[in-house]
């Protein structure tokens, strides 16, 4: 076998991981991670269900997989790390309503975490990951946070903002909701500026 054919059997396993993740999202986010199993995802692609055990050995590891690959689309399509208060979050709405299955399985798998039925650290590591991305969008517009917890409170408005957009399902409320939010970081931007004047 040469490299050539290694690369596109990476690439083969790699998109079939990946349509099985897409699988595995779709469930949960229709009737729960509780009915994700081998058989579902596996008859949802129209493969084996022993090939859903051999890219991921657990239901554990698939579910946590699975969370992290909705959860990266969505802050990535999101725009979480933008260059400006105005760019933050830019695609909020149209993300929200293209992937609300994504969404209700990042709900129940952090539910389903803080029961203890799944590894937390899971959901922490991305939560830190979207903090993180916040932090850099405020450095960006130039929002003092010397110790993160801007971000972080900012993180958290956007939580449960998502939570409310799903439960009121109301573009121009999210859009009137998330305006609010980066006037209050334009604000917290000109503080700065002005406390930085000679």
């Amino acid at each position: 076998m040469n490299v050539a054919d290694d690369s596109t059997e990476h690439d083969s396993d790699q998109s079939t991981r990946n349509r099985l993740l897409d699988a595995a999202i779709d469930i949960a986010g229709e009737t729960g991670v509780q009915a994700v199993t081998y058989r579902a995802v596996a008859t949802r692609v129209g493969m084996a269900h022993g090939l859903v055990r051999h890219h991921f050995g657990t239901r554990e590891q698939l579910l946590i997989e699975a969370f992290r690959r909705a959860a990266i689309q969505d802050s990535d399509e999101v725009g979480l790390e933008a260059n400006s208060i105005d760019e933050f979050a830019a695609n909020l709405v149209p993300t929200l309503n293209n992937s609300r299955k994504r969404q209700l399985l990042q709900y129940d798998e952090t539910t389903q975490a803080v029961r203890g039925n799944l590894p937390i650290e899971n959901v922490r590591g991305l939560y830190r990951r979207y903090a993180a991305q916040v932090r850099s969008t405020l450095d960006n517009a130039g929002v003092p946070d010397p110790d993160g917890s801007v971000s972080e409170l900012v993180f958290s408005a956007l939580d449960g903002l998502v939570m409310q957009h799903m439960v009121f399902s109301d573009d121009a409320r999210t859009s009137q909701l998330l305006e609010q939010l980066r006037e209050v970081l334009r604000r917290l931007a000109t503080n700065r500026s002005i406390s930085d004047s000679p």
